[in-house]
């Protein structure tokens, strides 16, 4: 959602899955200008007019998670060590998520985007996304409709 906020996590996720980080956009410094043109947080008046609804949970365990739930695998260089993930967060990504939806959340209302937003306590997994995505649903068709 705003991808230019944590780049260390961008070059985290793609190494940690056997990418080119730097295949994606460049380097987030020296082709800053590449990864804002990528960066929904930086398009946010491309999308007055659009009915935007973003939604991520906070990265702790919620109530769609089973008991005891595991902690997401490690991605070496994942967490800023200058904005640390809360003890008790068990899925990183999810934290992440969370924290650039609200960015960005907060980047639409200032130009005028209506964003309507979803968070909670709950981690990255399928159970959260089909939720969110019924829930999203009806406000993305109503935007699909034909105007009467």
């Amino acid at each position: 959602m705003h991808p230019s906020r944590h780049p260390h996590a961008i070059e985290a996720g793609m190494t940690y899955l056997g990418l080119d980080w730097r295949a994606l956009w460049g380097d987030p410094v020296t082709d800053r200008a590449n990864w804002r043109a990528h960066d929904p947080y930086y398009l946010a008046e491309r999308l007055r007019g659009v009915p935007v609804h973003l939604s991520a949970g906070d990265g702790t365990a919620g109530p769609l998670d089973p008991p005891g739930v595991e902690p997401d695998p490690v991605i070496p260089g994942l967490e800023d060590p200058a904005d640390p993930f809360p003890e008790d967060a068990v899925s990183p990504t999810e934290t992440l998520m969370a924290r650039q939806s609200r960015a960005l959340a907060d980047r639409l209302r200032s130009t005028g985007v209506p964003v309507t937003t979803h968070f909670y306590a709950g981690t990255h997994s399928p159970p959260y996304w089909a939720r969110e995505f019924h829930r999203s649903l009806p406000m993305l068709l109503r935007a699909l409709a034909p105007a009467s």
